[in-house]
């Protein structure tokens, strides 16, 4: 990946930001933390460290994307929306390390949400998601064990985004791959260890598999 000095000083800039204010709350409860819980008080401050630094993460990255939102398309190296998304990609994963240890697997939907996914009801996510916030996941959908959602991709000197959409009860196999473009269709079931490339619609009710994926059995 092309990496340009301008990109370390976004990104640093933003997480120094984001370590000042975490550093004001540590000091601002540092002496009542310590009152209350004694000799346990520096686990507690480590716990309000990460919680704080996850939150203020997602946070600043929610305002960057309202003010500058990553957008579908293919572009160029050069491209600021290639900036942007250099950007928000290293300075999410340090928040993200933050926040994971409080949430658990039951818990992934909504910590992807926090970081820009949208989220229908009682959907169940045990992969991960490289780009949440062009990532839609809807109601009852499952995404399986190890699988990766991903809405980024280079190819020779181009860099492409495309939004990602699991559809309504979808299931998408332990181990599986979805690439920048991918539309999963509701009730279709992408089978464990399928690469489903770029762009590819998947019917609602069909059954995929393979790599790179191909349908294995007709809707219902």
């Amino acid at each position: 990946m092309e990496t340009e000095a301008k990109d370390y000083v976004y990104a640093g800039s933003l997480i120094a930001l984001i370590l000042a204010a975490t550093v004001l709350i540590l000091l601002a409860l540092h002496d009542w933390l310590a009152s209350v819980f004694g000799v346990f008080s520096a686990i507690v401050l480590f716990i309000v460290l990460a919680l704080a630094y996850g939150g203020l993460t997602a946070l600043a990255l929610t305002i960057l994307a309202a003010w500058q939102p990553l957008r579908e398309g293919e572009y160029t190296l050069d491209h600021s929306q290639f900036t942007l998304w250099k950007v928000q990609h290293v300075v999410g994963e340090l928040g993200k390390v933050a926040l994971s240890l409080f949430f658990p697997v039951f818990a992934r939907p909504a910590f992807y949400a926090l970081f820009g996914a949208r989220v229908g009801q009682q959907v169940a996510v045990a992969g991960k998601i490289l780009d949440p916030q062009l990532t839609v996941l809807e109601d009852r959908c499952v995404l399986g064990e190890g699988c990766t959602v991903t809405s980024h991709t280079m190819v020779h000197d181009r860099f492409i985004l495309r939004s990602v959409r699991v559809g309504s009860r979808a299931t998408v196999g332990i181990g599986s791959i979805l690439m920048p473009g991918v539309i999963i269709g509701a009730g279709a079931i992408v089978l464990p260890g399928a690469v489903l490339k770029t762009g590819t619609k998947v019917p609602a009710g069909e059954t995929w598999g393979g790599v790179p994926a191909a349908r294995v059995k007709a809707a219902d």
